[in-house]
């Protein structure tokens, strides 16, 4: 027997094949291959639809398209409760309703077919809502590493650009390729992996400018430049001053 409950108000307690289960407010259940279902308890103020439905009947209705991908079957049979939107509890209302409306005209010559049909609908809409779900949940997850990545990505930008001047340094460092590295951060903060780079050692270099005596060969060594002439190129494509314009400035400000 397979079983579908969708309970819209109150708790019901029940068995499923010497399982214990609590269904609340909002929530469906799909127990698959079910040999008994036992009602231990059931509040007085319960709403709720039980749809019965026997495995040759199901097997016949399926057999040319089931509509529930595998890792569906799968988690319904590990865990068969699961709570809905409102919007889902709307769509799963409307389609029980017509089942009904279509059991309930015994003179329609087309009542069988149009049963079948109607189940078809109903279980579709379940498959559909279960690989909704999982995409949101796919989504979030990759959303929230994605995040994780791009903090990564950042608080190693603060302590190791010194020696890190590349995109693939530091995407060596976070164990990804620079490409995904590059889409990640650009998603994140619109601007690239090199933008940040960029930014945070010209802001290094000036550090050392406003607040050292060193001179600019010593700070092109100590930031890991392969020599002055290096760093003085990279500082003015950044600001459109050379180091030594910049200090003269900053100082004459002073």
């Amino acid at each position: 027997m397979i079983i579908h409950i969708l309970v819209r108000k109150g708790e019901i307690k029940l068995n499923s094949d010497g399982k214990p289960y609590l269904l609340t407010e909002d929530c469906l259940a799909n127990f698959l291959d079910s040999r008994f279902l036992d009602i231990l308890e059931i509040s007085c103020d319960a709403q709720a639809y039980m749809l019965f439905l026997k495995e040759p009947f199901m097997s016949s209705l399926l057999k040319k398209t089931p509509p529930f991908p595998p890792s569906y079957v799968q988690k319904i049979k590990m865990c068969p409760m699961s709570f809905q939107s409102p919007t889902g509890i709307k769509l799963f209302l409307q389609r029980i309703e017509a089942i009904l409306g279509i059991f309930a005209d015994h003179t329609h010559r087309f009542q069988a077919e149009m049963v079948k049909c109607a189940l078809w609908m109903f279980m579709m809409d379940m498959a559909n809502e279960y690989i909704r779900q999982e995409d949101e949940s796919k989504e979030h997850t990759e959303k929230g590493r994605r995040n994780t990545l791009f903090k990564q990505f950042i608080k190693l930008l603060f302590t190791d650009v010194r020696e890190g001047h590349s995109v693939s340094w530091y995407a060596s460092k976070l164990c990804v390729t620079p490409q995904y590295l590059n889409r990640v951060v650009k998603d994140c903060s619109q601007k690239t992996a090199y933008d940040h780079i960029c930014t945070t050692l010209t802001g290094a270099i000036i550090q050392q400018l406003e607040d050292t005596d060193n001179s600019i060969s010593q700070i092109a060594d100590d930031l890991c430049f392969p020599d002055q002439a290096t760093l003085t190129k990279f500082f003015k494509r950044q600001t459109g001053k050379t180091p030594t314009e910049y200090r003269r400035m900053f100082t004459d400000r002073e």
